[in-house]
């Protein structure tokens, strides 16, 4: 399952635990999701190795549409992720979720995460890092 305009995909299996009361993946999950595929993105991109005593991304706002359930018989889902924006200090990364069904994928939900370079010794916003910048760009030949 490929979606148009992504260039990073993973797929996350989907566990019983990620399920409400009524059987459906809890909706704070979708986030866990986008969370488990950003660090994945990051990750591929030699962006940020994860040490809190480094400059590296904080999340300033999330906003998700939800628009398809999920729930156990999905097992899986694929979490595409891209930068669609590159600011000064900030920037935005944007999912998709889609889910595969009878062979037909859809797109479960989408979200956009703003995210803030930041310092964490120093506990401050700073600029975007010039190799972050250099490296989005070219992975998302922005």
């Amino acid at each position: 399952m490929e979606w148009d305009g992504f260039r990073h995909g993973v797929e996350i299996e989907i566990r019983f635990g990620d399920l409400d009361a009524m059987g459906h993946v809890n909706n704070a999950k979708y986030l866990t999701y986008m969370e488990t595929a950003r660090v994945h993105y990051f990750r591929q991109l030699g962006l940020w190795n994860g040490l809190s005593g480094t400059v590296g991304p904080i999340m300033a706002k999330a906003t998700v549409e939800y628009r398809l359930p999920l729930d156990l018989s999905d097992s899986a889902v694929r979490v595409y992720t891209r930068c669609c924006r590159l600011g000064h200090k900030s920037f935005d990364v944007e999912h998709l979720i889609a889910r595969e069904r009878d062979g037909a994928a859809a797109v479960a939900a989408s979200g956009v995460i703003v995210l803030v370079a930041f310092d964490y010794q120093a506990g401050l916003s700073v600029p975007i890092p010039d190799d972050w910048r250099g490296r989005i760009s070219a992975f998302e030949d922005m």
